[in-house]
């Protein structure tokens, strides 16, 4: 979920995104916003996503989810369950 802050501006105020924390129930983990973790990470802000609605030239409307999740819960959580769900994950080496 994103975790939000209120300052005051000069005539009014703001409300800003100061990070995101796992929606997953219990856990505490808090995502950097600058989106990476240190050496032994995955990308930070993981998560997923789905839209549905309808889109038009003049405009459109519609609903979205949208599920923030750990680097930890979603190896520990995310990944097991999909697994077992049938999915093949595939992991890939990486450098630079």
């Amino acid at each position: 979920m994103k975790v939000t802050k209120t300052v005051h501006v000069p005539a009014h105020d703001v409300t800003r995104v100061v990070g995101y924390r796992c929606d997953f129930p219990g856990c505490e983990n808090d995502t950097d916003p600058a989106g990476i973790y240190e050496v032994n990470e995955c990308e930070v802000r993981v998560y997923v996503k789905h839209r549905e609605g309808e889109n038009y030239p003049e405009g459109g409307s519609g609903t979205e989810v949208e599920v923030d999740i750990c680097p930890k819960c979603f190896k520990e959580k995310l990944l097991p369950w999909l697994e077992s769900q049938g999915v093949k994950i595939e992991r890939k080496d990486w450098e630079w």
